[in-house]
């Protein structure tokens, strides 16, 4: 059997995908190109980088992304573990300082002796070494032309865009309060800058108006529904934004005892608290444009910025025609006949989202560790979270775009009310992995599988 994989790619899905591969016995060819070569969002070669936030996002059950990372736990994700070690106080959000977590990941994977990282660009995928392709949405080009020259179908993309990051002390609090929704968390952990009728009205009809970098002809029309730019919102409606990153719900009264009429929200960047992003305000508008539109709002008049926003293109490819439900390539595939057994991870297979990165990942590398094993991957039940992403991703659909877990992907199997009907759908996925962990499909002695701390591991580590 090969013992020997290789995995293309060191970000979330990668890294995530070679420490599996590592934790059950074999050595793994880990290739990042940065710093070498650059992309048009990272900075420096930094693994495991986070690039549009610094928040996997909510962490109870019944929320979408808790029960994921809830699910990602039981599972004994390496990556998630790393994310707890590196959070900042952000309410009910695993919110991280991104320098600590990419430092953490990276220092796991260089004392792993069963990982060789690569600092190069890989091209092609000549050879028979098994592969994961978790090169991410950016991709090198070469490597985006060879994938989709074999393929056989056409390059697939979408905008992301990356929120602006404030510097704390820059922030004037005579017009802004410390607060989270509802009042949930320990500790108020975000700044709130509410803006009046007036005030948000002016903002809009200028935002409306503001200049933007121009996309290309082949770029156009490619906007990603989850993570639209604030300017594209304010056209759509003067009200888009009050019911959408400026929603001033749950967030008490102002002081003429009326409810805030619209509130942008800052997030903590790091554990210091003194950089905060602009919750849910990616944009492509040109950074002067920025500055003078932010300026605007009464608390960020003088605010001075540590990033502002910016936008690139994401690739990814055509899931529902190329994947199993393993993730794994289709064989059979014409002008494949001489790539390697691969598997495909991470943002390039349209699961959108950084948790949705790490899970793919994850199930990537255990379905071609079953595969090589026993010949048959090791499906997760149709009630879990990483199973319910992954057959949305890779069931028939002429309109495929990316997509976030939701509760919505998650098969309903009984009649339930709305009122409980998240927390049923929660009970039901980690009733159903509980049981996939105990009769795990393949645990035998030649595997040496155990379960240890809620998890899988071969029995020599």
């Amino acid at each position: 059997m090969q013992t020997r994989v290789k995995v293309i790619g060191a970000g979330l899905a990668g890294c995530e995908a070679a420490l599996q591969l590592a934790s059950q016995g074999f050595f793994v060819d880990l290739y990042e190109m940065r710093p070498h070569l650059e992309t048009p969002a990272h900075r420096g070669g930094d693994l495991a980088q986070l690039v549009c936030s610094n928040s996997f996002k909510g962490l109870g059950k019944t929320s979408a992304h808790g029960l994921l990372k809830n699910e990602l736990t039981m599972l004994g994700s390496f990556l998630i573990e790393e994310a707890k070690k590196a959070q900042v106080p952000a309410g009910e959000s695993l919110t991280v300082n991104r320098k600590v977590f990419s430092e953490l990941v990276e220092k796991r994977i260089l004392e792993c002796d069963r990982i060789t990282l690569h600092r190069e660009e890989v091209t092609t995928l000549a050879g028979d070494i098994p592969t994961i392709i978790a090169a991410g949405p950016l991709a090198s080009d070469a490597l985006a032309d060879y994938i989709f020259k074999k393929l056989g179908n056409g390059r697939l993309h979408f905008f992301d865009a990356i929120a602006p990051v404030v510097e704390t002390d820059s922030i004037d609090f005579n017009h802004a309060f410390y607060r989270n929704r509802w009042e949930k968390g320990d500790t108020a952990d975000f700044i709130n800058c509410p803006l009046d009728v007036e005030t948000y009205d002016a903002f809009v009809a200028k935002l409306r108006e503001a200049d933007l970098m121009e996309p290309k002809p082949f770029e156009k029309n490619e906007l990603f529904e989850g993570c639209l730019p604030i300017e594209e919102m304010a056209r759509r409606g003067t009200e888009t934004l009050r019911f959408g990153p400026m929603r001033p719900v749950g967030l008490g009264l102002g002081n003429n005892g009326k409810k805030w009429h619209a509130v942008i929200q800052l997030r903590a960047e790091n554990a210091q608290k003194t950089l905060f992003n602009m919750v849910g305000f990616q944009t492509r508008l040109k950074w002067n444009t920025q500055k003078e539109l932010f300026s605007m709002v009464p608390a960020l008049k003088n605010a001075q910025f540590a990033r502002l926003g910016c936008m690139h293109r994401n690739t990814f490819i055509e899931s529902p025609k190329l994947l199993k439900p393993s993730l794994q390539l289709k064989r059979g595939l014409p002008g494949c006949e001489d790539l390697p057994p691969i598997w495909f991870a991470g943002q390039i297979t349209g699961a959108e989202g950084y948790t949705e990165a790490i899970a793919t990942g994850w199930y990537a590398a255990w379905n071609l560790v079953s595969t090589l094993r026993h010949g048959v991957p090791s499906l997760l039940p149709v009630e879990s979270c990483i199973r319910s992403l992954t057959d949305q991703l890779v069931s028939p659909n002429p309109d495929f775009q990316p997509m976030n877990f939701n509760f919505g992907l998650l098969p309903h199997l009984t009649e339930m009310k709305k009122k409980n009907k998240k927390e049923i759908l929660a009970a039901q996925a980690e009733e159903a992995v509980l049981e996939w962990i105990r009769k795990y499909p393949h645990r035998d002695s030649n595997a040496g599988f155990t379960l240890r701390r809620g998890a899988l591991y071969p029995t020599e580590l």
